[in-house]
């Protein structure tokens, strides 16, 4: 019954006037408990219309999330009542309909207010294909980014792939054709104070990637988009990678235009796919390439023009029942590893890290896999201590990705 033509609307269309509204840069002053008042109002109408919507049964929480996220642009409703708190939430849509007769105070926020825990709300989701379960990392209006919350679904998702006898392989993609994962989200990393800090975040993360290097089961990373940072760091976990033909650029190790080094295993596993002199040369520039060069090189063994996931299928089950070979990935310390890697033009890039950089490519190859990704690690949390660390995430986070950071070499 509350869903009702208001008054207030009634008379200004037989009025036939236009509403006041401020113009371009003009402020609107209001009252404090006023403008409280109203945010309560609109908040408790909001939240209330959500739950409602999630008690119809029509469609979950997850759908739900992203559906409002991206199509109204406006803060996420679990991720705001997550904020508040639920009993916080609770309490502002009681209020409103208090007010409001008729307003439906929904089930599932009073059980959820009742329990005190927050709402999960998932960004990685699986979708099975018989015996190839298909895990989508869905993020859009990040795309995709990595966060703490998105590494640790990815890891409750392979641990239920590796668990389940019927699976026999996987293939992990991203949500929508712009990117695969655009890399780790820069709020993620902006909040590393110190190099501990900093080393036991990339230990985290990489535990979630060697989950994926040694599930037991064949894992084809379809990419679908972009895989910056983070992203191509989890491709290269996977047992394959495949991608679509034409990308002009596909993606990279950016890294070094932050001030940081990757640290979930890029420094160790693009030497070990591409060799040492084109995988320091990427990780030293920080330079995209393309699909083309991808697959020149080993980094992706398939271009595809068709239906990318149906051929990201195929190549799993085929590497399930041993019918095409997966392209493997050294463990072992590398042979012929260079005393030291040859002179770059870095240009605006910080010479600081570049050298614990280059530190972190030669060493960890001449070691195991397992010793270059702790070593990885550490000299991550290194960076942490640098000024050109602070000055890259500082400048990314006022000016963009395209904005070159002034670095000062410390």
């Amino acid at each position: 019954p509350w869903f009702r033509a208001p008054e207030l609307l009634k008379r200004r269309m037989a009025e036939g006037k236009p509403w006041e509204t401020p113009g371009r840069g003009e402020e609107v002053r209001v009252p404090e408990d006023r403008k409280r008042r109203i945010a309560e109002a609109l908040r408790g109408a909001y939240l209330g219309l959500v739950s409602e919507v999630l008690d119809s049964g029509i469609t979950n929480v997850a759908d739900l999330e992203m559906a409002v996220e991206n199509a109204l642009d406006m803060k996420a409703p679990f991720r705001l009542m997550n904020d508040l708190g639920p009993a916080a939430s609770l309490a502002l849509v009681e209020a409103y309909a208090k007010t409001h007769p008729g307003f439906p105070v929904g089930k599932c926020l009073r059980e959820r207010a009742a329990s005190g825990r927050p709402w999960t709300v998932p960004v990685v989701l699986r979708q099975d294909r018989g015996d190839v379960a298909v895990v989508v990392i869905r993020r859009p209006k990040l795309l995709n980014a990595l966060d703490a919350v998105a590494f640790e679904q990815i890891a409750e998702r392979m641990r239920e792939i590796r668990a389940e006898g019927a699976i026999r392989a996987a293939v992990l993609t991203g949500f929508g054709v712009k990117a695969f994962v655009s890399g780790a989200d820069v709020r993620f990393l902006s909040r590393i104070a110190s190099a501990e800090d900093g080393e036991r975040t990339c230990l985290e993360s990489q535990a979630v990637l060697n989950l994926v290097q040694e599930l037991g089961k064949p894992v084809v990373c379809a990419l679908n988009g972009v895989a910056f940072g983070g992203g191509m760091e989890l491709a290269m976990a996977c047992t394959a990678r495949i991608a679509r033909r034409g990308m002009g650029i596909l993606g990279g190790q950016p890294e070094p235009n932050l001030g940081i080094i990757p640290g979930a295993g890029g420094t160790q596993r693009l030497p070990r796919i591409v060799g040492i002199e084109k995988g320091a040369e990427i990780l030293r520039t920080g330079r995209p390439v393309s699909a083309g060069e991808a697959e020149r090189i080993g980094l992706v063994q398939e271009l595809c023009e068709g239906d990318l996931l149906d051929a990201a299928v195929g190549i799993a089950r085929a590497l399930a029942d041993g019918s095409r070979k997966a392209p493997g990935l050294p463990r072992a310390p590398l042979p012929s590893v260079p005393a030291a890697l040859p002179p770059l033009d870095l240009g605006h890039l910080s010479r600081r890290i570049d050298a614990i950089l280059c530190e972190t490519i030669l060493a960890g190859a001449r070691g195991t896999l397992e010793e270059g990704l702790k070593l990885e690690a550490r000299k991550f949390g290194e960076c942490v201590g640098t000024e050109d660390m602070r000055i890259g995430i500082r400048n990314f986070m006022e000016n963009g990705p395209g904005a070159k950071a002034a670095f000062v070499h410390r």
